[in-house]
Order: structure tokens, then C-alpha cells, then sequence
């Protein structure tokens, strides 16, 4: 009884400690040739390829993942190899630029005309104070 007690302890220490049922595995860096070869031969489940980065990452049936860098001339080979044993793959978009705003149209003939058409009401201002003052002086009998 005190057996089963010290192992029923171990588990939930175990459990208690986080340690999973299953084994999850990290991703792995490899050379290209290497994965290549995995490619070629292996149990894979499925591809994705991210040209902007230039990397490859693949899937196996135990879901372990390898990822490696590829010369961007490989993308092709690489590509026919995957298709060719009916593997799925996936692209990883580019990253779509930003649409540039339109450039600030600065529109000079209408500060001009606004300019002449304010030197126009200033001037027909100034005629009409000075009409004012000078033309209704004392009036003659």
C-alpha cells in the first residue's frame, strides 16, 4: 500500500511539474541538403515555403518539424520535388507594401486668385473711406 501511495505521488508530482504526456518537439534547423534528402525520402505530412525569408520548413508524421534556409534558385527543384510526392504545400504571402498617399497637391493659382481678389476688396475699401471723408464735406448754398 505504501508502494502504491509513493508511485500515485511520483505521477502527480510529475504532472504537477508540467511535464506532458506527449513529447511536443521543437523545430529543428538543418542544412538544406539535409532536408533535402527528406524530401526526397521521407514521411512528410506537409511544406511551407516563405520566399521572403528564403526558408523552408517541413512536417513529418510524427510532427516534428525541420526548418532550413534555401538558395532562392532551389525554390523551383524544390517545389517539383514536393508536388511530385503529393505533399502539401503552403506559401507564406509577401508582405504587401503599403499604398503610397497621394502627394499634397498645392494648388498656387488658387492662393494667387485669393490674393488678387483680397487686394481688390482692400483697394475698393480704401476708395470708399476716402470718397467718404473727402466728397461729403460742408455742403455749398
Amino acid at each position: 500500500m505504501c508502494a502504491l501511495r509513493h508511485r500515485l505521488l511520483v505521477i502527480a508530482a510529475a504532472g504537477a511539474l508540467g511535464l506532458p504526456a506527449t513529447q511536443a518537439l521543437a523545430a529543428t534547423w538543418v542544412s538544406y541538403p539535409v532536408l533535402l534528402a527528406q524530401v526526397r525520402s521521407g514521411p512528410l505530412i506537409r511544406a511551407i515555403i516563405n520566399p521572403g525569408r528564403g526558408d523552408v520548413e517541413i512536417k513529418f508524421r510524427d510532427l516534428s518539424e525541420w526548418h532550413a534556409f534555401y538558395p532562392a534558385v532551389e525554390q523551383p527543384t524544390l517545389q517539383r520535388l514536393l508536388y511530385a510526392r503529393h505533399i502539401r504545400v503552403l506559401f507564406v504571402p509577401r508582405h504587401q507594401a503599403s499604398k503610397a498617399r497621394p502627394t499634397t497637391v498645392h494648388h498656387h493659382l488658387r492662393y494667387i486668385a485669393a490674393g488678387v481678389i483680397g487686394a481688390a476688396a482692400a483697394i475698393g475699401a480704401g476708395f470708399l473711406l476716402y470718397r467718404r471723408r473727402h466728397g461729403a464735406g460742408p455742403s455749398r448754398p
